[in-house]
């Protein structure tokens, strides 16, 4: 049994089809230029030209219903091919260091690859996988190599295994024979992951010792809800799983046919269910489950995958990208909230001993008012194109009321900027807080006064409330979504929204684990945002009960002890309506 990371929910059981990767190294046959300076380059922009033909080729055989996001991934493949960066560093380094084609394509690739690598955040480290594909496919048509065929002859249920994969790799087998993936490598946020989820492919990321476990042809099974791989199992344990695979897909048609419906309690409550988002390839997965609108779109991934600070156009399209889409539906935009674990490589002098509590957030952007203010003039505008109200600013990492104030006035600023410079933009646009520190919680009866909305971020709001580090083996068993502490400083917050008659939402994996929907109803929230995969399973919860029957009962869990009473109760209180 191998252990990973589970990113596309469901049950696979088949044979392992191993997918060998080959390195730009293997691939490239190094050595003196061939020919002359003019022939190299023109051997290259030959094979610039074949490969734009081949993505081309692979989004007319993407299948119909992975929808816009494939669509996306490889436009995003043609963007890297028609970069005119990269072609000039190509043929830079054929005429400067007399370099052939193929190991000036090396070179100029695997220095991108390094870039995106060295970016600190993992989830932000998958477009380093895109180039390597993008760089491989020009390589080959360099070489006159002939195109990698679509794999139809591979049979019928099959489970992917491999080092690293692509949408390319996933295209060109027949998507309707895999059952599976299992990769190595990757990140939950890789356009191949992205590409699983949409195509409802249970599959594993980052799982350990995979190639030197699993041979070709090798029967397995893919958990991809507890992220377990199993190697050769028993027919008993095939019968388990089968068990499991067919309870499942029943629960995911129940899932599907409640999410047609309104979000509402049995007691006709409505409960909100929104979507966070990184990227603006997330709206798809937003659309397809339903979601009410988007409550919390990070914004960070723009800062860390560019080489420069992004421009106040460049911020404005990608999110009128974003709420164009939308159609209307809410879009909550959240400040930069770099720091902590996301680093970015445009600030200097960034890294700290203690960065969860150092320059991060809005400690950041009130230091960086320039960047703060371009990215509040790209939103001002969005706001008025959209002409619906529907944009609303998100500050993050609020800790006092100073930060609050300052972060208004800045506002304000720019809003002024903006109308000397006879720019259009919105002058009523709704502003918020995230609610993550204790502080915060504490103060958040005058500062809901002082907004005209709040957002708990209940990940942050855990470990700050605890001081434990889940990401730390040692005490990771400390961090509690139920502790009585916790759970009181989410009901005060959503009493000091009530009592100002102030929105409030609640964000992080609180909100789309749908075993904590009874317990987060009855303290009183009543708009959730989550990750849109959990949606229609956080919905059926929501339409099982009636508000009159939890809330008594949950409001009992602020006066408990421990986290282990808490959750005693809440499973009673689950089994009950029949939520597991």
């Amino acid at each position: 049994m191998l252990k990973g990371s589970a990113i596309s929910p469901g049950y696979a059981i088949g044979k392992a089809c191993c997918v060998k990767r080959y390195s730009l190294d293997e691939l490239c046959s190094k050595g003196p230029m061939d020919s002359d300076v003019e022939e190299e380059i023109e051997n290259f922009s030959r094979a610039l030209l074949l490969s734009k033909q081949e993505v081309v080729s692979l989004l007319e055989m993407a299948p119909v219903k992975s929808g816009l996001e494939i669509t996306n991934i490889f436009h995003a493949y043609l963007a890297l091919i028609d970069d005119p960066d990269l072609k000039k560093e190509v043929i830079k380094r054929i005429r400067e260091k007399n370099l052939n084609a193929e190991s000036a394509i090396v070179e100029v690739i695997r220095d991108y690859n390094d870039f995106f690598r060295c970016l600190p955040d993992p989830q932000f480290q998958e477009k380093a996988i895109d180039i390597i594909d993008v760089g491989k496919r020009i390589l080959r048509n360099c070489q006159n190599c002939t195109p990698v065929a679509p794999q139809t002859d591979i049979g019928e249920g099959i489970i992917i295994v491999s080092e690293d994969l692509t949408p390319s790799d996933v295209i060109n087998f027949n998507t309707e024979n895999i059952l599976g993936i299992v990769v190595a490598n990757g990140t939950a946020t890789s356009h191949a992951s992205i590409l699983a989820r949409s195509l409802g492919i249970p599959a594993l990321i980052q799982v350990k010792n995979l190639m030197t476990t699993v041979a070709h042809g090798s029967f397995l099974i893919v958990d991809g809800n507890s992220g377990t791989l199993i190697c050769n199992p028993s027919q008993q344990v095939i019968q388990e799983y089968n068990n499991s695979k067919q309870l499942f897909e029943a629960k995911n048609r129940v899932f599907k046919q409640e999410n047609e419906r309104v979000s509402m309690t049995t007691d006709g409550v409505k409960i909100k269910l929104n979507a966070n988002i990184s990227q603006a390839q997330d709206v798809s997965e937003v659309l397809m489950n339903q979601a009410d609108g988007i409550g919390l779109y990070r914004t960070e991934f723009t800062y860390l995958i560019c080489k420069r600070f992004p421009s106040e156009e460049e911020l404005f399209e990608i999110y009128w990208s974003v709420v164009e889409r939308l159609d209307g539906a809410e879009v909550v935009i959240r400040t930069i909230d770099l720091g902590g674990d996301k680093i970015s490589h445009l600030f200097e002098n960034a890294n700290e001993k203690n960065p969860e509590l150092g320059w991060r957030a809005v400690r950041m952007s009130l230091d960086r008012q320039d960047i703060f203010k371009t990215q509040l003039r790209a939103i001002l505008r969005v706001c008025a194109k959209s002409g619906r109200g529907n944009v609303k600013i998100l500050v993050p990492m609020i800790s006092n009321l100073q930060e609050l104030r300052q972060s208004k006035n800045i506002l304000t600023e720019v809003s002024k900027e903006l109308i000397s410079q006879g720019v259009s933009f919105s002058h009523q646009i709704p502003l918020g807080v995230m609610i993550e520190v204790p502080s915060a919680a504490i103060l958040s009866p005058k500062i809901a006064k002082e907004v005209d909305f709040l957002s708990i971020g209940s990940n942050d709001l855990i470990q700050y409330t605890l001081a434990v580090d889940r990401t730390n083996a040692r005490v990771a068993h400390l961090y509690q979504p139920l502790n009585p502490a916790v759970l009181q400083l989410i009901r005060s917050v959503v009493l000091s929204a009530g009592n100002a008659g102030k929105p409030l939402s609640l964000c992080g994996e609180l909100a789309g684990d749908r075993k904590y929907t009874l317990l987060l109803i009855g303290l009183g929230l009543r708009e959730l945002s989550m990750n849109a995969l959990f949606i229609p399973g956080v919905k059926q919860a929501v339409r099982s009960v009636s508000t009159l029957e939890i809330e008594e009962q949950v409001l009992r869990f602020l006066d408990m002890d421990t986290a282990e009473e808490v959750e005693e109760s809440l499973l009673a209180l689950n089994a009950k309506f029949g939520i597991q």
